[in-house]
């Protein structure tokens, strides 16, 4: 003889439906096709045991209790000939397999939350391009035109002695960092100056490089702007309103 009562141990479930849920599961019952009278049976013994243990039953335990004693009474009537006559479990199925869906649901995100929940996205091992384009408003051919023209002039662009390394060896070279803090330094007194100006000062021609790549550093960080004039010199202007830091600023 098949036992009828409930296997299991009484437990808080979330609603009536995860009730259900549960003794369609320990019966292993097709939910399409659920015999009302045994899980009826099963449902109002656990609604005992819930009284019995002075467990507070929600009223809508009580209200699917009077479902299923509802869909039972309408099973007991003679059935109709017409075969479109609709089955009284439909409704409490499709809601049972609704139900058993989002529970399966929430099984599944709560592993994926125990297991994910610690850690941290990483970062992309891709690196945004930097912006070393010169700014738009500025002629790149400013600087290589205006350097072509003084150093054809200068006395810096005369042919090198024979032991060309030996002044080298002797003299101090001159960093770019170091011709930075210096031009930043004349144009905070001045405001502006000429290109011809920065470059003529340079002793040697360490300190010309070291002067021209600071020009270009500046100018790429948009410290300073330059400005062609009428006879084909080139003033360098400090920037005022640029608010960029960098290793410029730390360098100072």
């Amino acid at each position: 003889m098949t036992n009828t009562k409930p296997n299991y141990k009484l437990e808080i479930f979330e609603g009536p439906l995860d009730l259900l849920l549960s003794l369609i599961t320990k019966n292993k019952i097709d939910i399409c096709d659920i015999p009302i009278a045994l899980i009826l049976d099963q449902y109002m013994e656990y609604l005992s045991l819930m009284e019995k243990m002075d467990m507070d039953i929600a009223g809508e335990f009580i209200a699917m209790a009077s479902e299923l004693m509802l869909i039972k009474s309408r099973m007991l009537f003679p059935k109709q000939d017409e075969e479109d006559e609709e089955d009284p479990r439909a409704a409490l199925a499709a809601a049972l397999l609704e139900y058993k869906k989002a529970k399966e649901a929430a099984i599944l995100l709560n592993d994926m939350f125990a297991e994910y929940s610690g850690r941290f996205a990483k970062e992309s091992d891709t690196f945004p391009a930097k912006n070393d384009e010169p700014p738009e408003d500025m002629d790149s051919e400013l600087l290589q035109k205006a350097f072509v023209r003084l150093i054809n002039r200068s006395k810096l662009y005369s042919a090198p002695p024979e032991k060309v390394f030996a002044p080298l060896l002797r003299g101090r070279m001159v960093s770019v960092s170091e011709k930075i803090l210096s031009i930043l330094k004349r144009l905070r007194r001045m405001e502006r100056d000429s290109f011809d100006n920065l470059i003529l000062l340079c002793e040697n021609r360490s300190e010309l490089v070291a002067s021209f790549m600071a020009i270009l550093e500046l100018a790429k960080a948009r410290r300073i702007e330059l400005e062609e004039k009428e006879d084909g010199s080139l003033d360098i202007v400090l920037n005022t309103h640029s608010n960029r830091k960098g290793r410029l600023e730390n360098a100072e």
